[in-house]
């Protein structure tokens, strides 16, 4: 991870950030798939009751990813 990035499981609720990579190879191409695209917004919208999964809002579609694969998406924190 570069400085200012965070994984994405780590992103606040409420908060948006722009995906910048992946921490690993596995799994890439189903991030992918549901719109985990380098250089695309995406905003952390709420949990689930125990806290797992989390849902993304991602080029206009809603997202639940467990905080674990989350953790595989890199992004920046913006405004």
């Amino acid at each position: 991870m570069t400085v200012g990035t965070i994984p994405l499981g780590r992103l606040a609720i409420g908060a948006t950030g722009i995906v910048v990579g992946y921490s690993s190879d596995v799994g890439v191409r189903r991030f992918v798939e549901m719109g985990f695209v380098p250089g695309t917004r995406v905003k952390a919208m709420r949990t689930a009751p125990l806290g797992d999964p989390v849902e993304y809002a991602v080029m206009g579609s809603r997202v639940a990813i467990r905080r674990g694969d989350a953790d595989l998406v890199i992004v920046r924190e913006v405004d």
